[in-house]
């Protein structure tokens, strides 16, 4: 709507009016009128008005800005949604693994219990079980809390209950990127969305000064008009029609230096604008270049968390058989699932905010669309 605002200025104006008039003298005055009518239309077309072009080229900068805000509204919401979704996987992950914990804990100290009583297990190992426990309760009991919360947050964010979630396999393996960091930042950056939203900004700040500066140049118009004019006098009556056309030249002289001063504010806007694009455009590589090398790094990270899961998984087997024979103790095999859960629970984590730090890296580079949430689907 502000580019039909600002085109509507350099389009032609038609008015209408129409006019009634009684006149009443304080002495006769035989050919004055005594009753008016008058109709009257008249057209106003600019022909040249140098603030009026500039300020509709402004309006274009404005409309492209208000375009680049409304995308970028829209990246934030996948963003949001992507990371609330993701926080219900990592909820419900860390409740697993939890529960699962406090059953192997109750077990355990089930058994040391057991041995407990027979004289078989000594009785220090009861206590640290029991403390393990309620450790173990009290972890299932705050990662309830957090799946709650999460759950809440993404039902407010989709305005409906949570259905049942799609979950992410632990074993899923992720594709490389196509190019390093580096070009990336480069070239990826190019079409940030904040970065589009200052370039916009700078174009606006520069036709606001040629707005400005323009109010100290003339202005022409083409007026015509055309009117109807019924005058009665006490003898008789005068009908008739006016028609003109003509060129108004309006040029400013002197307003008190006010666009003068509006012209150097208009200017220092101008250098703010400018600065905000360079630090946009330098937030902009960054930004890319760090979730970039962070997805990178996430492919031997994952490597190396998959790897100590296989290596506790192998631990915790050792462990369970060395109680078998008497080498370990059931502390050691509790110690040693304890390890075994945080392993996992580290990678889930990863993989997740893998997939996160992904979205974002798309949306930093202004390439965010529902496309990207179909292929992660």
């Amino acid at each position: 709507e502000l580019l039909n605002q600002a085109k509507s200025v350099l389009l032609p104006t038609i008015s209408a009016q129409a006019s009634y008039q009684q006149n009443d003298y304080s002495i006769p005055v035989p050919i004055a009128a005594k009753e008016s009518q008058q109709q009257k239309l008249q057209l106003n077309q600019p022909l040249f008005d140098a603030a009026s072009f500039a300020r509709y080229e402004q309006a274009k900068s404005l409309v492209q800005q208000a375009e680049t805000v409304y995308l970028l509204s829209q990246q934030q919401l996948m963003l949001r949604l992507s990371q609330s979704y993701l926080d219900v996987l990592k909820g419900q992950q860390l409740l697993s693994f939890a529960q699962a914990q406090l059953a192997s804990t109750e077990k355990q100290r089930d058994q040391i219990d057991a041995g407990v009583k027979v004289g078989l297990t000594n009785p220090i190992d009861l206590l640290e079980v029991q403390a393990r426990y309620d450790m173990a309760l009290a972890d299932v009991s705050q990662a309830t809390n957090l799946l709650t919360i999460s759950q809440e947050n993404l039902a407010r964010l989709i305005g409906q209950p949570v259905p049942v979630l799609k979950s992410l396999a632990l074993d899923t393996k992720l594709p490389s990127l196509m190019e390093s960091p580096e070009q990336l930042s480069q070239t990826g950056a190019q079409g940030n969305l904040n970065l589009r939203l200052n370039q916009g900004k700078v174009q606006a700040s520069e036709q606001q000064v040629n707005a400005t500066r323009a109010a100290h140049y003339p202005t022409v118009s083409l007026q015509a008009s055309m009117s109807n004019l019924d005058s009665r006098t006490q003898f008789f009556n005068s009908p008739y029609q006016t028609n003109s056309i003509g060129v108004v030249v309006n040029v400013p002289l002197y307003a008190g230096g006010m666009v003068t001063s509006q012209v150097r504010q208009a200017e220092q806007q101008r250098l703010a604008a400018q600065a905000g694009l360079r630090y946009a455009d330098e937030q902009a590589k960054l930004d890319v270049l760090s979730l970039a090398k962070t997805v990178q790094m996430a492919q031997s990270r994952l490597q190396a968390l998959r790897q100590a899961v296989t290596s506790n998984e192998a631990f915790l087997q050792a462990a369970e058989e060395g109680n078998r024979v008497g080498l370990k103790s059931l502390v050691d095999v509790l110690n040693a699932r304890t390890l075994l859960y945080k392993a996992k629970q580290d990678l889930a984590n990863a993989l997740f905010d893998d997939v996160q730090n992904r979205l974002s890296l798309r949306a930093a580079q202004g390439a965010l669309a529902r496309e990207d949430l179909a292929s992660i689907e």
